[in-house]
């Protein structure tokens, strides 16, 4: 018996034995209670045009055994059953049990199924077949979550022991998070506080500038690697988070050009701010930030990416929504502040200051 540990944390096994060169007996067990699912395709394409065996069981403790597929031309990454579009179930045998920490898979179905719609060919001829695992959080079979799934392939026939474990889409997922985190919880809303509230100091619109334009950057780096980590390259239509991340990436674009035409038509000499294009960029630079915090967070919950990051985002967002309350009260107090301990525009002018400090520290002499 040929076998390989899948998933490290919950010591996820996959067994395997020829029966007579034209069957296969497959063994799955993991330290946890839930469905167990494996697939293969005979290249790295994702979850598409693949072939899955996926075990569920019942509230009573039957067994399940499922023959599914994801076909090239379906629009979601979700296996169908093999029946419902034109196949048959090919497994043989199937029998499991579970306990409250551990499930057993156990099944016999052909290499050669003859079902050309609902099933891929097993090979064991010495050529690399890609294994698709996945196991639940739960008993039913729901989205499974970024970090209970994995790749691998290997040599079926058990004469090559190598391993070849495919892990591109989790470098593409976290250099996606990392971009898109660093664009809306650093970049963006410090380039909005720049605009907001340090207009007095010369350099506040280079400052903005970069910004605002590292954070744009990121994102639209960050709107690419999201493509990269799907199979098909394609949009995730049936994704809240990819439509989220989609009107975020478009509200950017927006909020960009609203602030290179407020550059190109500013007016020294105008008495009032414009709504557009000024006001207007504005307002879109908040809603943008709004809708990508949205964004982030259905990102979190889809990939299923730890509790500890979205308390974290939490305590970031909160923290400096509570720094843009203090400073709009502090302005509504002190409408006429420079921004520097109380001086005033209205009783003091700025090119004064010096010499009105200089006279305080001639009268304390």
């Amino acid at each position: 018996m040929n076998q390989i540990t899948l998933d490290e944390t919950t010591n996820y096994i996959f067994q395997w034995e020829l029966i007579e060169n034209d069957e296969i007996l497959i063994i799955l067990s993991a330290n946890v209670k839930t469905w167990l699912g494996i697939g293969w395709g005979n290249e790295t394409n994702g979850m598409s045009n693949a072939d899955y065996a996926i075990g569920i069981f019942d509230n009573k403790g039957n067994l399940n055994m499922s023959d599914m597929v994801v076909t090239p031309t379906q629009k979601m990454n979700k296996p169908n059953y093999d029946t419902k579009i034109g196949g048959t179930n090919d497994i043989l045998t199937s029998y499991g049990y579970q306990t409250s920490d551990y499930t057993y898979i156990k099944f016999t179905r052909k290499l050669v199924t003859g079902d050309l719609v609902g099933d891929r060919d097993l090979f064991v001829d010495g050529r690399m077949t890609t294994l698709i695992w996945a196991r639940g959080s739960s008993q039913n079979l729901t989205y499974h979550g970024q970090n209970n799934r994995g790749e691998i392939s290997i040599d079926l026939s058990g004469t090559n022991k190598s391993v070849q474990v495919n892990n591109s889409k989790d470098v593409y997922l976290y250099w996606h998070i990392s971009l898109m985190l660093g664009s809306f919880l650093v970049l963006m809303p410090f380039g909005i506080f720049v605009a907001r509230y340090m207009r007095h100091y010369h350099y506040w619109f280079p400052l903005h500038y970069l910004l605002l334009g590292s954070a744009f950057t990121f994102s639209i780096v960050a709107f690419i690697l999201a493509f990269m980590m799907t199979s098909d390259r394609k949009f995730s239509k049936h994704l809240l988070h990819a439509w989220f991340g989609l009107f975020t990436i478009i509200l950017m674009c927006l909020v960009v050009i609203g602030g290179i035409m407020s550059h190109l038509l500013w007016k020294p000499d105008r008495k009032k701010t414009p709504i557009f294009p000024d006001i207007l960029h504005a307002f879109m630079a908040r809603l943008t930030y709004l809708v990508a915090l949205v964004s982030i967070w259905t990102g979190l919950n889809t990939f299923g990416i730890p509790k500890e990051f979205s308390i974290v985002l939490g305590f970031v967002v909160s923290l400096f929504f509570g720094l843009v309350i203090f400073l709009e009260i502090y302005r509504k107090r002190y409408p006429n502040s420079v921004g520097d301990h109380g001086f005033d525009k209205k009783d003091i002018k700025l090119e004064d200051r010096n010499r009105t400090v200089d006279s305080t520290i001639n009268i304390n002499n």
